[in-house]
């Protein structure tokens, strides 16, 4: 993940991955002055960022083939100060593990000391189909029949289209082979429909 990450938010906080795994994963980060809010304090944003980054991380471990993810809600209570020169420790469990939705929860520490707790809920964002996938999904798991008439329907749908371009074609043989085209849709409507 330490490598996966490298040129990234995670890798410009200075995080390091202690455990990474489907159900937790665990990181370090050092309290740095360019990461405080006043001299010797570390920001609030930089405590989130640290557990948003978990809570991602996460989640990426549970998505299904070329899905992505992005954080929906996010709720922080803070409840000590890290300061410079310590090492902040973040533990990140699941709370759901949902289809549409994953809710962490981030245990950020210095010390065994509670710093802040943070519970985010990440959304599954499926992957992009490509118009074949598109179109199998209008098909899959349907009777023949079921299936033939969608195909006719889109035969026909497609005859429509050559048509509208036809009319607006200047071009005479360009004109024919797009009336041609709607006509060779029209027969394969009336082959599904009809079997002839």
């Amino acid at each position: 993940m330490q490598e996966r990450l490298k040129g990234l938010f995670a890798d410009t906080l200075g995080m390091r991955f202690v455990e990474v795994i489907a159900d937790r994963v665990r990181a370090e980060l050092d309290v740095r002055e360019e990461l405080c809010t006043v001299p010797g304090v570390m920001h609030g944003g930089a405590i989130m960022a640290f557990a948003d980054t978990l809570g991602g991380v996460a989640t990426s471990l549970n998505l299904p083939a070329g899905a992505g993810t992005t954080t929906i809600e996010s709720k922080t209570n803070f409840l000590a100060a890290a300061r410079t020169g310590q090492t902040i420790h973040g533990e990140c469990v699941a709370l759901h593990r949902g289809k549409q939705t994953l809710v962490w929860q981030t245990r950020v520490t210095v010390d065994d000391r509670l710093v802040a707790l943070v519970t985010q809920t990440q959304i599954v964002l499926a992957p992009k189909q490509t118009p074949q996938e598109v179109l199998a999904a209008l098909f899959s798991e349907k009777p023949l029949e079921e299936q033939k008439t969608q195909l006719a329907t889109l035969e026909r749908a497609g005859a429509g289209l050559y048509r509208a371009w036809a009319a607006g074609e200047a071009d005479a043989m360009m004109k024919e082979a797009l009336l041609a085209a709607a006509e060779r849709e029209e027969e394969n409507a009336r082959t599904l429909e009809h079997g002839a």
